[in-house]
């Protein structure tokens, strides 16, 4: 590496610890904020290759950042809520199927010229290969996950939102975008959690949009902010009988194995690019209550 590399990270090490202090002294609470506070940016104009360097140097930095159209930006700090869910859901996803799937923790994921993110989990099937004229995940040289998860703490509701496009890009072969959203807890220790499911193709449906989530289910122990919900109809467009759960007409969710709170993940997408195995269930069932639980400790 060399003395002006070291000298760029060693900058971007001071900026990120900075944008940490600035997260943590952010006084959160269900509104607009949640639904569109944006990242810290720590510089511009930084090409993916430098940024692959900085992010493979496996620098210790105390926040999440992503590269976006050349920008570094810093966008969640991983303590004890976001940590939670995500060990929870790479568990559940491991006990699943850990045979014929790769459930890997953060990546990088580069998703266009200018843009590498970080997801918080992905799923890759065994010895899925490289289509014919399409590049791998990044410098690894392994192929892109088929599901990718981003939780979102103190990163906002359409920050998670907007993560699709990269995701479903021309350049990847991800087929599934699990976002979870966690809500501040409010005074009466209730909380709102909201997760949606977006997928890239769906052939029973010729209209269909990757950009507007399939499956979107609220299931916190309190309802989703007005401004969450404006945004979710009203800016991401979203069909009203899409959103179901808590706040949308649903029973409480406070019980494992409630039909309504059950997360179903088509296989045949998990497995895009592989065989089946046989007597491998149709869907990758995740039980959000179970989620919902497990934060519980913590927020």
């Amino acid at each position: 590496m060399s003395q002006n590399d070291e000298e760029l990270y060693s900058m971007w090490c001071s900026k990120l610890d900075l944008a940490r202090y600035r997260l943590l002294a952010i006084n959160r609470q269900e509104g607009s904020q949640e639904v569109r506070r944006i990242g810290i940016v720590i510089d511009e104009e930084v090409s993916l290759e430098k940024y692959l360097k900085f992010s493979e140097s496996e620098p210790k930095i105390s926040v999440k950042c992503r590269l976006i159209g050349g920008k570094i930006e810093a966008y969640e700090i991983p303590i004890d809520p976001h940590a939670l869910l995500q060990a929870k859901l790479i568990f559940i996803a491991c006990n699943w199927n850990d045979q014929f799937l790769a459930v890997l923790g953060e990546l990088d994921i580069i998703v266009g010229t200018r843009d590498i993110y970080r997801c918080d989990l992905c799923v890759r099937p065994i010895n899925r290969p490289i289509p014919q004229g399409l590049r791998p995940v990044n410098s690894s040289g392994q192929p892109y996950p088929t599901l990718v998860v981003e939780i979102g703490d103190m990163e906002s509701l359409k920050s998670l939102h907007n993560m699709v496009e990269g995701y479903f890009s021309a350049r990847t072969t991800i087929q599934l975008y699990l976002a979870i959203k966690i809500f501040p807890r409010h005074r009466d220790n209730t909380f709102a959690l909201i997760a949606m499911l977006y997928r890239r193709t769906d052939p029973n449906n010729q209209n269909h949009n990757p950009t507007i989530p399939v499956i979107v289910k609220s299931f916190g122990t309190a309802n989703i902010h007005i401004s969450s919900q404006n945004y979710l109809l009203n800016t991401i467009n979203i069909p009203a009988n899409i959103i179901t759960g808590v706040g949308f007409g649903g029973v409480p969710c406070n019980a494992v194995n409630i039909q309504e709170y059950q997360m179903d993940i088509p296989t045949d997408l998990l497995f895009d690019g592989v065989n089946i195995p046989a007597n491998t269930p149709a869907n990758f069932n995740i039980d959000l209550f179970k989620l919902q639980n497990e934060l519980a400790r913590a927020i």
